[in-house]
C-alpha cells in the first residue's frame, strides 16, 4: 500500500446538507487509507453530532477537516481534480469510468495532491465547478436507478484508489518531467484566456460563459503539466503584446509570430 500516494488524495465534500452522508464518506476515507476531508460550502444546519456517530472511529478525520467557500479555493493545490457526475449533458460527455480512471489517477497522487469532489446530495455539481476539474468520474450502474447516495459513491470511489494504489504498480512511468500543474495555475490560465478571447473578438461577453465551458471541457480530460500551461499562458501574453504594439498584420504577413 502506498502510504504517502494516499495521503495525497484529497476528499471534497460540495455544498454537503446531512451530517450523516459527512461521517458515513470520513469512514469511508478510514478504510481506504484517506486522511484529509474538505468541506466546500457545508450546509450551514448540519448536525455534527450525527456526523460524529456515522463515523464511528474515524472522527479524527472529521475533527480535522477543512472548509472552504469555493471549490476553487478548496482545490488549488492540487493537480488533478476528479469528480463524480451521473448526470448528461454537453459538459458531461466526456466521463470515464472510475475503475479505468482510477491506475492514471493513482500515478498523478504519487506526484502531487489530487482531489476526489462530490457533489450535493439533490443536484450534484454545477457546470461551472466542473470547469475546475480534469477529470469526469462514472459510476456504473443500472440504468432503471443509476444515482448513489453520495456516502456510497464515496466508498465506490474511494476504494478504487486504494485499489490501485496497493498493487505498488506504476502504470505512468514516463509522465512529463515538468512537475504537474496545481488547479489554481489551471484557473489562471483559463481565466487569461477568456480576457484574450474576449479582447480580440473571438466571443462577445454574452457568450463567454458558455465559450469558456466548451474550453473547460477540452482541458477536463487528464491532468496537464506546469510546462503545458506556461506553454498556452504564454502564447497568449505574446500574442496580446503583438495586437497592442500593431504587429499583428506583419507577423501574419511573415507567415507567423516568431
Amino acid at each position: 500500500m502506498d502510504r504517502a500516494a494516499l495521503g495525497n488524495v484529497k476528499v471534497v465534500l460540495v455544498g454537503t446538507l446531512y451530517g450523516g452522508n459527512v461521517g458515513s464518506v470520513c469512514r469511508a476515507m478510514a478504510n481506504c487509507g484517506m486522511s484529509e476531508l474538505r468541506l466546500v460550502a457545508p450546509d450551514p444546519d448540519i448536525t455534527w453530532e450525527f456526523a460524529r456517530t456515522m463515523a464511528v472511529h474515524a472522527t479524527g478525520i472529521l475533527d480535522s477537516r477543512r472548509t472552504f467557500g469555493t471549490l476553487r479555493e478548496a482545490v488549488a493545490d492540487c493537480v488533478a481534480v476528479a469528480a463524480t457526475s451521473r448526470r448528461g449533458g454537453l459538459f458531461r460527455r466526456h466521463f470515464a469510468d472510475v475503475r479505468e480512471a482510477a491506475p492514471e489517477l493513482a500515478d498523478i497522487a504519487r506526484k502531487g495532491p489530487v482531489a476526489l469532489v462530490f457533489g450535493r446530495e439533490d443536484k450534484g455539481l454545477l457546470n461551472e465547478e466542473l470547469l475546475e476539474c480534469t477529470h469526469v468520474l462514472r459510476i456504473p450502474a443500472s440504468p432503471d436507478y443509476p444515482s448513489y447516495n453520495l456516502a456510497q459513491s464515496a466508498v465506490l470511489v474511494c476504494n478504487e484508489f486504494f485499489r490501485a494504489l496497493s498493487g505498488g504498480t506504476v502504470r505512468n512511468a514516463e509522465l512529463d518531467s515538468s512537475p504537474l500543474a496545481t488547479a489554481a495555475l489551471r484557473s489562471r490560465m483559463l481565466d487569461k484566456l477568456r480576457s484574450h478571447l474576449l479582447s480580440v473578438g473571438f466571443m462577445a461577453e454574452k457568450d463567454a460563459e458558455r465559450m469558456m465551458e466548451g474550453f473547460g471541457r477540452v482541458l477536463s480530460r487528464g491532468a496537464m503539466t506546469e510546462a503545458d500551461m506556461k506553454l498556452v499562458m504564454g502564447a497568449i501574453q505574446q500574442s496580446q503584446w503583438c495586437l497592442s504594439h500593431g504587429r499583428g498584420e506583419a507577423a501574419a504577413e511573415s507567415g507567423g509570430a516568431r
